[in-house]
């Protein structure tokens, strides 16, 4: 069994200006109907590159709503015996799982050290490739981790009395399950300003805390379902304390099988059949 992290992503145009796109003038809405059929496109001519060195990737699957791919990194190991150092290059590479249904939008990265240590590493690898692609379809692309929802109520518990400051961090929204969290006028705003990333902050009077930080507050509940499904980061800022505790760096995950790297289509099939239930269910 594998560790895989997961993580969301959304799909956002450039611009609430019209735009000329295949030869003829497209709204903000006819492209966001379309953000979905360009995404997949755009793995036809991707590169990944890692400290400017190119890297190998191998499509092992992909149909209208799912992509698995392979992505390999370039390192030189050493080889010692009998007092003699040896040098070769290797390439260990790991899965990706890219679920491109326009109502889930989640992202898979298989969580392997030997070839690229976490897969935030990985994550930043795609964000770069893919914003260099989609960019040509005036398409922005926001990845976030998803967390368990849990983690921040108790972060909340823990530093019950000490909060001074709660601050929520939302990537332009436009995916149904995030939205669905978000008021209304927040997204109208975020929408009418075209705003990339709109953050929430909660800043308690002086020498005071902010008070009812627990699920019973409903809207307070909202935002944090909103930011667990992967809208953006939250972040505290206690009391005598300089530095923010965050949620950035915390990852949702499940483990699931390994999939050869010779495996035949049927294989390959039946893994992305069991891999897209796995990833629906998170």
């Amino acid at each position: 069994m594998i560790k895989y992290d997961i993580f969301s992503y959304q799909l956002s145009p450039v611009t609430n200006v019209q735009t000329s796109l295949f030869g003829h003038n497209m709204t903000t809405d006819e492209l966001i109907s379309k953000k979905n059929i360009l995404f997949a496109k755009i793995f036809n001519t991707i590169d990944f590159y890692s400290s400017r060195k190119k890297l190998n990737y191998k499509i092992e699957f992909k149909d209208d709503e799912f992509i698995l791919l392979r992505l390999a990194n370039k390192k030189t190991l050493k080889y010692e015996k009998n007092f003699q150092k040896e040098y070769f290059e290797s390439e260990p590479s790991c899965l990706i799982g890219i679920y491109n249904n326009p109502n889930i939008q989640l992202i898979a990265i298989e969580s392997d050290k030997t070839s690229f240590g976490n897969s935030f590493t990985v994550l930043k690898i795609l964000e770069r490739a893919i914003d260099r692609e989609i960019t040509k379809y005036y398409l922005k692309f926001y990845p976030q981790p998803k967390y368990e929802e849990k983690m921040l109520w108790e972060m909340l518990k823990k530093y019950e009395g000490r909060v001074q400051k709660l601050q929520f961090e939302f990537s332009k929204p436009n995916l149904a399950r995030i939205n669905e969290s978000l008021s209304e006028d927040l997204k109208a705003a975020s929408r009418a300003l075209n705003s990339a990333k709109t953050k929430i902050e909660f800043d308690a009077p002086e020498q005071q805390v902010l008070e009812n930080l627990d699920e019973n507050n409903h809207p307070l509940a909202d935002l944090v379902k909103a930011s667990s499904e992967g809208a953006g980061p939250a972040k505290l800022k206690l009391n005598g304390f300089r530095s923010w505790e965050t949620t950035e760096n915390s990852v949702k995950t499940f483990e699931f099988d390994s999939l050869e790297i010779e495996a035949d289509n049927e294989t390959i099939a039946n893994f992305v059949s069991q891999l897209k239930s796995q990833m629906n269910n998170e």
